[in-house]
């Protein structure tokens, strides 16, 4: 179930211009989280906005591993992390993927 959801968010995003997966795209590879960046945002703002204006909530920032972070080339402001779980729903998937794409599009 939750990977199901994963291969779905991992198809939105990529397809959004300005958001960029961080990681394998190698879903036989990945667990239920999913990193990303958006050109021209810091990824604290992306968070914000997806929590308050439409209640998607993701973790962002190095995430308490800086030293990933600095391999990936993410520092020194992380990412905006989306987590999936069994309780998650297709719909929260489709939430997600819409908001990121008018997020993205406000400056781009």
């Amino acid at each position: 179930h939750e990977m199901k959801l994963m291969a779905r968010l991992q198809q939105g995003l990529e397809a959004i211009k300005g958001v960029h997966i961080c990681g394998t795209k190698n879903l036989q590879r990945r667990v239920a989280t999913l990193s990303v960046t958006v050109d021209n945002f810091d990824p604290s703002d992306v968070g914000t906005m997806l929590d308050v204006e439409y209640g998607v909530q993701t973790r962002t920032g190095l995430q308490c591993a800086p030293l990933i972070h600095e391999h990936m080339g993410t520092t020194p402001r992380g990412t905006v992390r989306f987590s999936i779980g069994p309780m998650n729903t297709e719909e929260h998937v489709e939430t997600a993927i819409r908001a990121m794409a008018e997020i993205a599009s406000d400056r781009n």
